[in-house]
């Protein structure tokens, strides 16, 4: 890996600010797919096919360089949440999630493209909601933390007041979980 350039195949501002608390030096290609087109039967299978997917895009434009892609899926009961779209539907999301526990599964994709090969790997982690207020919610929502992230909150900021408990990597939770990472990097 000496050498290499590493690529981040996300724009992510957690992904990245966990790749700057890990100290491995990296650029920024975000790999921009259309992921409401990936259809899968598992939450699991359609996080590891985009972590596969952004990575094997951005592999694409750097040679000589480690491609890192990854991405986080938020499901209840094997239905996928994605980002709200507007404050309406973190309303929506947010009320399904109440007093429920659901998982996030963060795949991470890594790509050595000076001589092809590649791993990938998953975390899982639980979310126990509280059963919070529908003032909560409303008063969680007009903070705008709620309208970028899958699931419609941030375990690392204000949405940690609606989170009972919770089992598994944080970071898993985050979006980037460092010790898959590592692992993966060993890998290729």
């Amino acid at each position: 890996m000496k050498n290499m350039k590493i690529v981040l195949a996300s724009s992510s501002p957690r992904r990245k600010k966990i790749m700057d608390e890990i100290g491995l030096g990296y650029i920024v290609d975000p790999a921009n797919i259309d992921e409401e087109a990936v259809k899968c039967k598992t939450a699991e299978e359609l996080a590891r096919t985009l972590a596969l997917s952004k990575a094997e895009t951005v592999a694409k434009r750097h040679k000589n360089s480690i491609v890192i892609g990854s991405d986080l899926v938020v499901s209840i009961q094997n239905q996928r949440i994605g980002k709200p779209r507007d404050k309406e539907d973190a309303k929506r999301i947010l009320k399904m999630l109440r007093g429920k526990t659901h998982q996030v599964i963060t795949a991470v994709a890594v790509i050595d493209t000076a001589n092809g090969k590649r791993a990938s790997g998953i975390g899982v982690a639980g979310i126990t909601m509280k059963n919070y207020s529908d003032k909560e919610i409303d008063d969680y929502i007009a903070t705008g933390e709620p309208m970028d992230k899958g699931g419609a909150y941030a375990i690392q900021g204000l949405g940690s007041k609606l989170i009972k408990s919770f089992s598994g990597d944080k970071e898993v939770v985050v979006g980037l979980p460092t010790k898959l990472l590592f692992k993966l990097l060993k890998g290729v």
